[in-house]
């Protein structure tokens, strides 16, 4: 069928592309490196001269088509892969120091136990090239990367290797894990809900950001392709499949609307200027169209260019007719409820403002709090927290907030989108001890030489971009995207 032809084809255009994967290990701008030097030499690491024969063998390791250079962009291509081979060869300067090497067949093992790539428990070929399609990797590149990342990451265990902490970083870690926490708090939300958002301050809103609220609207004709309007029959026979491909090929000959449904336009509907959310600019809402349907006529780009829609077992002819870009009123109820909330998300933001302030200021302690809750006629809540994994009551990201916060602190808590908004103070605090030879004890090493690993690999990060001199020849390498 013509329509399985026509996904292949647009298919072509949704291709993922070669990826170059610029490892995060050597984090440096590249905008002010650029320098001239020797005609043959595109970048120095210290002392180590790359060429740019070296580099372009590189490049071509990466089998990248001129199609997907165009469209990932020849500049962007080739400052990628530049920055991911420079980090690839201080990944290797730093190994070849310390004598850490990878061989092929080292690297083959790691592949063929990745079980990713396992099929029956066996390492399987077809899945590994799948995912290679799938990433937009090519062989070498993806093994590349692999091989760059094993190297860094024995690197970073040459430099962590046979940490043994003091008992002491373990328990003050358990101590600040384990300890609980009395917290009195109030729901700020009970005090933020009883403002009243006015229409005065709606219509204030609306007009001063009147540009903010344009919108496109359509109007569009379509007619639902079913078995009694191609075959007459009431089943989806071959018959029926038939005359979809001869529509099908009727548009993709370019014949007009009108033309193609000659013998069936009572079965046509038609929507004058209604936006992608089915609202009429009147403010009426249209009930009978989908979702994923008007989401499709919205996808219709040409005016008066009929287009084949397939939506899982229901085909469509539909077409664009006219457009305009129409500023919204408030007769839309979506639009009033939208700018309610915006104000009352506002409202949040400058109350809890005002209160961090006071707090920050040393002007709100205790009896304010008291003070609050008898003002408003809200409640001051009582908790007892029983660890940083506690989230009974508040969330994983709240209670971190509050063992950031010590004994008789009084802070604002709120998440991304200002829905939860609290009020606490740390009331008291309990610290508990861990058992030395309880199997929490070794979880608690582990994880606290995890946290000092990590410090260690930051620390490590900034030793290397404070020890390696980059300078990247601007001459050469613009010589090289100019001969792409």
């Amino acid at each position: 069928m013509l329509a399985s032809i026509r996904k292949f084809s647009k298919s072509i255009f949704a291709k993922i592309f070669i990826a170059i994967i610029a490892l995060p290990f050597v984090m440096w701008g590249m905008g002010d490196v650029f320098r001239s030097g020797k005609q043959n030499v595109i970048v120095e690491i210290n002392n180590e001269k790359i060429s740019s024969k070296e580099f372009v063998e590189h490049l071509q390791k990466i089998n990248i088509s001129k199609e997907e250079m165009d469209k990932i962009g020849k500049t962007k291509f080739l400052n990628d892969a530049l920055s991911n081979y420079i980090s690839e060869k201080i990944i290797s300067i730093e190994a070849k120091k310390k004598g850490i090497q990878l061989s092929d067949e080292a690297l083959k093992e790691i592949l063929i136990n990745d079980k990713s790539f396992h099929k029956d428990e066996k390492f399987s070929r077809t899945k590994y090239e799948r995912f290679l399609i799938a990433r937009g990797y090519t062989a070498s590149s993806y093994e590349g990367y692999v091989r760059s990342m094993e190297l860094k990451a024995q690197l970073l265990n040459y430099y962590s290797g046979g940490i043994n902490l003091p008992n002491f970083i373990i328990d003050d870690l358990f101590k600040k894990e384990n300890m609980v926490k009395e917290i009195e708090y109030i729901n700020l939300n009970e005090i933020y809900s009883k403002k009243i958002i006015s229409l005065n301050e709606i219509d204030e809103f609306y007009t001063k950001n009147k540009k903010l609220f344009e919108e496109r609207f359509i109007s569009f004709r379509y007619i639902k392709l079913t078995p009694e309007i191609l075959t007459k029959k009431k089943e989806f026979d071959e018959d029926f499949y038939k005359e979809l491909d001869q529509l099908e090929n009727d548009i993709l000959d370019g014949k007009d609307f009108n033309s193609i449904v000659t013998n069936n336009t009572s079965s046509v509907k038609q929507h004058n200027f209604i936006n992608e959310r089915k609202t009429y600019q009147s403010g009426i809402v249209e009930k009978e169209l989908k979702d994923d349907f008007i989401s499709k006529i919205f996808e219709i780009e040409n005016l008066n260019s009929p287009e084949f829609i397939i939506l899982e077992n229901d085909y469509y002819i539909a077409e664009i007719l006219d457009e305009k870009n129409t500023v919204l009123t408030l007769k839309d109820k979506d639009l009033e409820n939208t700018i309610k909330a915006q104000l009352s998300i506002a409202h949040k933001i400058e109350e809890n403002s005002k209160l961090i302030e006071r707090i920050e200021n040393k002007k709100f302690n205790k009896s304010d709090i008291s003070e609050m809750s008898k003002k408003f006629n809200v409640t001051i809540n009582l908790l007892k927290i029983n660890g940083i994994e506690d989230n009974k009551k508040f969330n994983s990201n709240f209670v971190k907030a509050i063992y950031e916060h010590n004994s008789n602190e009084i802070f604002v808590m709120s998440d991304t989108m200002f829905q939860k908004n609290y009020l606490v103070r740390i009331v008291k605090e309990n610290l508990k001890e861990i058992n030395k030879n309880s199997s929490n004890y070794k979880n608690y090493r582990n994880k606290a030489n995890v946290e000092y690993v990590s410090k260690i690999y930051k620390y490590y990060d900034k030793f290397i971009n404070s020890n390696y001199k980059i300078n990247v020849n601007e001459n050469v390498l613009e010589r090289l995207k100019n001969s792409f």
